[in-house]
């Protein structure tokens, strides 16, 4: 999981998740060997944006071209599924950003939790940002509280995991972070349709991942049950 557009009010405030299943470790794995394959290529050496990939891993916003294609066409081979509620700040309750993040993801992961409410466990890895320490210790009690709500009971629900971790250490976190990218572009866009707009394009090409894009202004955008195409 990983939230975008914090810090930038002239971008929508989105928190994402991707679902990986058993070959979890395999994309792991995948990931790592694109990010040490690319590491060595000699013609980007001394430009900053290359040399901070080298270092952190993948990232939407400062990829060099040849990294960002690259990583794009292998996340377009995984199976993965993916989860945003996006905001513009105008409904959803809290006074300062870090509020509005805390409700989102309270929000996405109570949603998940239900989903999954019957296995035995939902592990879940939140990119490290911060003020993500503070929340996360707050999130497994309110979202069980949450869910609850939605379900209007207590049921049976997974033991929430969350451990963070810094994006060199578990890369796979940098899916979502390319799947948000492309969903904000498109979003600041208007949710343009034509294929002329780039932004459009660009959003297509991850929307087959995507089981709900959901924005609390304007409801649900798209999802396996409703898509754009």
């Amino acid at each position: 999981m990983d939230e975008s557009g914090n810090g930038n009010a002239s971008q929508p405030l989105i928190v994402g998740a991707v679902e990986l299943g058993e070959d979890a470790d395999d994309v792991e794995a995948r990931i790592r060997g694109l990010h040490k394959s690319l590491s060595a290529k000699g013609s980007l050496i001394g430009l900053a944006s290359f040399e901070e990939f080298r270092k952190n891993g993948f990232h939407s916003s400062t990829d060099p071209r040849e990294v960002s294609d690259r990583f794009l066409e292998l996340i377009g081979s995984i199976f993965f599924r993916s989860y945003m509620v996006a905001t513009d700040r105008t409904r959803v309750p809290g006074g300062t950003e870090s509020e509005l993040i805390e409700f989102m993801y309270v929000k996405l992961l109570s949603d998940l939790t239900i989903k999954h409410r019957h296995e035995p466990e939902l592990l879940c890895y939140i990119e490290q940002s911060e003020g993500m320490e503070s929340i996360i210790r707050r999130l497994p009690h309110s979202v069980v509280r949450r869910a609850y709500k939605t379900i209007g009971k207590a049921a049976p629900l997974p033991q929430l995991n969350i451990t963070m971790v810094a994006k060199q250490d578990y890369m796979s976190t940098a899916i979502i972070d390319y799947v948000m990218a492309a969903a904000s572009r498109w979003l600041q866009a208007g949710c343009t349709t034509s294929p002329r707009d780039w932004p459009y394009r660009a959003f297509r090409e991850i929307e087959p991942s995507i089981s709900m894009l959901y924005s609390f202004e304007r409801g649900r955008i798209s999802s396996r049950k409703d898509p754009l195409h």
